[in-house]
């Protein structure tokens, strides 16, 4: 959580009255200045609070896994909840067969009134950050979401590890995440979310380290060129200009701080992930073609 108390009041409401009681609920806290840490204590006195000195992204994510004692772990944003009967419907499906190691919940966006996994297969490329099931035991595997990832695309990084670990991810749509998606403290809080600098610029980043990490070198250079076009053409439709440009620089820079963790993937899982081509030359966030 970060700089949403009002949000993560309601998750933390919501989260209660789930018909599975059987739950340790961790609130880990991004360094808000909003008042949240008080807020937790005072009115949610059994949640477990860890309270980072920074904000370290998604990283912060991994601080709850390293105490979490369930079998399974829910990931939650502070603006998402479950249904009453989610969790029990994500536990009957990850306990079907022990090497499903993600269940990617439907995301239900209110704000924006539509599905963000409507177009998900039954085994997905990724799943969607503010609602999934993860088996403890893949954490153990594989180890925890990569602290590289600041913000965005750390979906895809961990859901190709697992797939290259032997593990699955299934989509489950009768597990349903209500996303009350906030427009605070993530850029321009007047911006269109799916379409801002700020998303633009991390998908740039880290879309550039996803390719250079676990593809061949020649797929790499393939795709990090049509990646690169990808951003280009959403640069001339909403004149991002000076994004565009310091995109390709801090992906170059972050390529160079983390070539030391490159680790191809095999070849049966880059052919899954169509060797690195898992965005379209236009990106339908920022075209939508009548999507709403």
């Amino acid at each position: 959580s970060f700089n949403r108390k009002d949000e993560l009041r309601v998750t933390l409401t919501k989260i209660y009255e789930q018909d599975y009681k059987n739950i340790e609920v961790i609130v880990v806290d991004n360094a808000s200045s909003d008042g949240t840490r008080e807020m937790v204590k005072s009115e949610f006195p059994s949640v477990i609070l860890i309270e980072l000195e920074k904000n370290i992204g998604i990283a912060g994510w991994n601080k709850g896994f390293e105490i979490a004692k369930g079998e399974y772990v829910l990931v939650l944003d502070d603006d998402s909840y479950p249904e009453k009967d989610a969790i029990n419907a994500g536990i009957e499906t990850i306990s079907k067969d022990e090497k499903i190691g993600i269940v990617a919940f439907e995301i239900y966006n209110t704000k924006f009134h539509f599905s963000e996994t409507m177009n998900y297969p039954k085994n997905p490329l990724s799943f969607t950050g503010c609602g999934a099931l993860i088996n403890k035991n893949l954490l153990k595997e594989i180890n925890f979401f990569n602290p590289a990832f600041f913000i965005y695309l750390h979906e895809i990084d961990f859901s190709f590890r697992t797939y290259n670990s032997g593990w699955q991810v299934i989509y489950d749509k009768n597990s349903k995440i209500i996303h009350n998606q906030s427009l605070n403290s993530r850029g321009n809080s007047q911006e269109n979310p799916f379409a801002s600098k700020y998303r633009f610029h991390f998908y740039f980043v880290n879309m550039s380290l996803f390719l250079f990490l676990y593809f061949d070198f020649e797929s790499f250079l393939y795709n990090y060129f049509r990646w690169i076009l990808n951003r280009l053409i959403i640069t001339f439709r909403y004149l991002y200009f000076k994004e565009f440009f310091v995109g390709i620089y801090s992906s170059i820079i972050k390529i160079f701080l983390n070539i030391n963790a490159r680790k191809v993937g095999k070849k049966d899982i880059q052919n899954f992930y169509n060797r690195g081509k898992v965005f379209p030359i236009f990106d339908r966030d920022f075209f939508p073609f009548g999507k709403k």
